[in-house]
């Protein structure tokens, strides 16, 4: 018994003096025109250092292969509009997948809104905003059942005047590469967060990693502290990008439908399996607003949704009840700064 005892402690003693603690290491940098940050924990900080380059590398040839803000496969593609266009294979893939949540969510998801999103510019001194006569026209190219996509022979074909544009899907894709980059390093717990699409893997020290859901009218208040793991959260929302004109205010999220900034909600946060999917459908709820948009989101598998109305009012699909104050906000919500 005596001898049990002290080969048990022995064990013990080795498991433990063999245990390496725990290490943290982050990045902050942009990319994709927002902020992205990496934060990585395990054993060896060299390791994790190296994984964390290897995984800012592959985001950042995403941006290369999709970005509409200088050259790249993707506006080669959209120069290429009236005939077929032989496209890399990753690129041909995420058409498709964009064109199938376009067919989801019908039409509030639509990767052609870019034949009208040109128009806009709310950098410009002052914004340009086009009159209702040049959104009608522009938006006879609007249409994801326009686009054929042949994935055998990554070959895409957009109708003459037709563009496309990856913005409200191509981070949350980013995001999962980055991740998936990680892993292929060994690493077990991470975080990847760009301008609000997240990932998480594993624990962070033990525990869930947190995350608050913000109210878009009081960024300072929280509605919910999320404890996820091996999922995730992507929001969207109107007080990300916008510009007041004339006493209006416009935000970046245009519904493909009108041609206009979408009307549909504040913000959307979608916890879903991929970040791909969760920056699409994040998008897409902005636009349906919180009734449609939950009908949409309970008939997902396992995905979640947290939809502020255009009223302030927090909506919570089921999974999330009692887990998310929904209802009205118990203050009168403010303009944005």
């Amino acid at each position: 018994m005596r001898l049990a005892w002290i080969v048990a402690l022995c064990l013990a003693t080795v498991l433990s003096c063999s245990a390496q603690p725990l290490v943290e290491r982050q990045r902050n940098l942009g990319v994709m025109g927002t902020s992205l940050r990496l934060v990585v924990i395990g054993e060896d900080a060299a390791e994790l250092d190296r994984a964390i380059e290897a995984a800012i590398a592959e985001i950042q040839r995403v941006e290369d292969l999709m970005t509409d803000w200088r050259p790249s496969p993707l506006t080669r593609l959209n120069a290429q509009a009236g005939r077929p266009a032989t496209v890399p294979r990753e690129l041909a893939a995420i058409i498709g997948r964009s064109i199938a949540v376009c067919t989801l969510t019908s039409g509030a998801f639509d990767p052609t809104f870019a034949s009208v999103g040109t128009l806009w510019d709310f950098k410009a001194k002052p914004p340009k905003i086009p009159d209702e006569p040049t959104i009608q026209a522009a938006l006879a190219f609007v249409g994801g059942d326009r686009v054929t996509v042949d994935a055998a022979a990554n070959s895409v074909r957009l109708p003459a005047g037709t563009l496309l544009g990856l913005g409200g899907i191509a981070k949350g894709y980013g995001v999962d590469r980055a991740m998936s980059v990680l892993q292929e390093h060994g690493v077990q717990h991470a975080m990847v967060d760009a301008g609000g699409d997240m990932k998480l893997l594993g624990l962070r020290h033990g525990q869930p990693w947190e995350v608050a859901v913000k109210h878009p009218r009081e960024r300072e208040r929280a509605l919910a502290a999320l404890k996820l793991s091996n999922v995730s959260i992507v929001t969207s929302g109107d007080y990300e990008r916008f510009t007041d004109h004339e006493g209006q205010r416009y935000h970046h999220i245009l519904d493909p439908r009108t041609g206009r900034p979408a009307t549909g909600a504040m913000s959307a946060t979608v916890v879903a399996p991929s970040a791909e999917l969760g920056d699409a459908l994040a998008t897409s709820l902005c636009v349906l607003g919180p009734v449609e948009g939950l009908q949409l989101i309970e008939k997902q598998k396992r995905v979640e949704a947290v939809v502020v109305g255009m009223d302030g009012v927090v909506h919570v699909s089921s999974g999330l009840q009692g887990q998310v104050r929904a209802g009205p906000v118990p203050t009168a919500v403010p303009s944005p700064e």
